[in-house]
């Protein structure tokens, strides 16, 4: 996308991020002599009026709620070439992912934390609208405003929020892998202010322990590893991780309420930990594939053949964040063009990118140098030449349901196969394109919104084209899964050839069987470590 030079009457001065969707630029207000954020959906995505309309929801939505608490929408408009904007407040400071870099917060700065982002769920749930996005990505710092004592902590990125009474029947599941609740995935359905309670348990517990909830019925206590945690603080949070939404706290303010006070409890029993107990969670929580009822086309250009289905205000909330900490030339407003989302089901996301920052968080580069908290460690191992910005969308993917073979090193290695992770592949005579080869007809299908979008044109980025994969083998793969042999070589055989041939073949078909084979090769290198 070209870089415009104003948005209404404010200058565009510089890039901050860029998703599949909207990309975000700092801008400045030349009346008021003040920064801004300035975000500008896709020129190809304009021309779609749901897109469009989904794009003018968040911007309401911000403006409703209305709150210091959450980003703030200043201004609304067109650029000449139809392409519309909505103009938002700048944090200068960063996000807590940024904070979080430095390892787990001391408890005093998780209590503020979570005070803050209480109050600002608080106001939010207050207009009847759930967030379903809570993650440290979208929780932005700005600086205090004169007479405030510390920073200010701000809800971004309202992209997938909905109102209560639009979540009463099926809507898309989405949501982060570890932060979204097992109401969001697979399909989003009765979600409430409880289902954010999920996504700040989920926060906290990252804030605590470094790292982010594993999946359910394998999450540590948070305090496992920290023995100057008190139990009673892991008690309150894994309250708040139930899978059962009327298990959890019935609201924001009440696990914030409680968490203090578990806190302040200094008669409460040691932190129990050390040796990693796991706490079962057990229910209907399993994840399944997803997508429509609709014939869905399989891979592999034009021969592809068609196969079935597949409040209170409380100011000056947060102490001052140790300045080193989020200094880094004020990181992109709303995680806005940011969020790293699960892109699935029907409903258009408006964010994109997968790091929430501009230059991406502080770990690892492309040839493998990680910090020492890299959040992807879980799922990949990070020493690996699996690029950085790619890592959350590597890892949505992976995660998109439960399925034999499916995980994000798989993945991981099978971009690699199939592009060496080059964003810009173009290969006409075989009409495949982008960093997954996927052939524009095709991913039609898996795209969000699936055939009611017309065709993508290359350049296919990789914010569409990864999230597909992993809604591609949650509907199909279960089409193959009584086929005997490696699942993950079947995997590959499906995603080149489809249903129909991995079955009559027995699994991989000989011509592509090199191709598995080289996926597995990669795959050894990408597990965790």
């Amino acid at each position: 996308m070209h870089q415009p030079t104003y948005a209404g009457r404010y200058r565009i001065d510089r890039r901050l991020g860029e998703g599949g969707f909207a990309t975000v630029w700092l801008g400045h207000d030349e009346e008021l002599h003040a920064p801004v954020a300035i975000k500008i959906l896709a020129s190809h995505w304009a021309e779609r009026e749901g897109v469009r309309q989904r794009f003018f929801q968040e911007a309401r939505l911000l403006r409703r709620v209305d709150s210091h608490l959450l980003v703030q929408v200043f201004d609304i408009g067109e650029l000449p070439d139809g392409r519309p904007y909505f103009v938002m407040t700048y944090a200068d400071r960063g996000t807590l992912e940024d904070r979080l870099a430095e390892g787990p917060l001391p408890l005093g700065e998780v209590l503020r934390v979570a005070e803050a982002v209480a109050s600002g769920l608080t106001a939010l749930h207050a207009t009847d609208v759930v967030h379903r996005d809570i993650k440290p990505s979208n929780v932005l710092v700005h600086s205090p405003a004169s007479g405030e004592d510390g920073d200010r902590l701000l809800l971004s990125d309202l992209g997938i929020a909905k109102r209560f009474a639009a979540t009463n029947g099926p809507t898309a599941g989405l949501g982060t892998p570890g932060y979204a609740a097992p109401e969001q995935l697979p399909l989003g359905q009765g979600l409430d202010a409880r289902t954010d309670v999920y996504g700040l348990g989920a926060l906290v517990y990252h804030l605590i322990s470094g790292r982010v909830p594993a999946p359910y019925g394998e999450q540590e206590r948070p305090e496992a590893t920290r023995p100057e945690i008190p139990a009673a603080v892991g008690d309150v949070v894994m309250k708040a991780l139930a899978a059962d939404q009327e298990t959890r706290w019935p609201s924001a303010r009440a696990f914030a309420d409680a968490l203090s006070a578990a806190a302040e409890r200094r008669e409460a029993e040691p932190a129990r930990g050390g040796g990693g107990t796991r706490t079962a969670r057990g229910g209907d929580e399993a994840r399944t594939a997803r997508g429509g009822d609709e014939a869905r086309t399989a891979r592999g250009g034009d021969e592809a053949r068609p196969v079935a289905g597949r409040t209170r205000h409380i100011p000056n909330l947060v102490a001052p964040f140790r300045r080193h900490a989020l200094l880094g030339g004020g990181v992109l407003i709303a995680a806005l063009a940011s969020g790293a989302l699960l892109l699935r089901g029907a409903d258009l996301p408006a964010g994109g990118p997968a790091s929430s920052t501009p230059s991406g968080p502080a770990a690892s580069s492309a040839t493998g140098a990680p910090a020492a908290t890299d959040r992807h460690a879980r799922w990949l191992n990070v020493r690996s030449d699996v690029p950085e910005r790619y890592r959350d969308l590597i890892v949505q993917a992976g995660h998109t349901c439960d399925l034999p073979g499916l995980s994000p090193a798989f993945i991981a290695a099978l971009l690699k196969a199939e592009s060496g992770f080059d964003p810009d592949l173009s290969d006409p005579e075989r009409d495949e394109y982008g960093i997954a080869r996927w052939t524009p007809h095709v991913l039609r299908f898996w795209q969000p919104g699936g055939r009611k979008n017309p065709v993508p044109e290359p350049p296919l980025s990789p914010e569409l084209s990864i999230p597909a994969m992993g809604r591609f083998f949650c509907k199909l793969g279960p089409q193959i899964a009584e086929v005997p042999g490696d699942p993950e070589a079947n995997l590959v055989g499906l995603y080149r050839t489809g249903v129909d041939v991995v079955r009559e073949h027995g699994g991989v078909p000989g011509e592509w069987r090199e191709h598995a084979a080289r996926v597995k090769r990669y795959l050894d290198d990408y597990r965790p470590r």
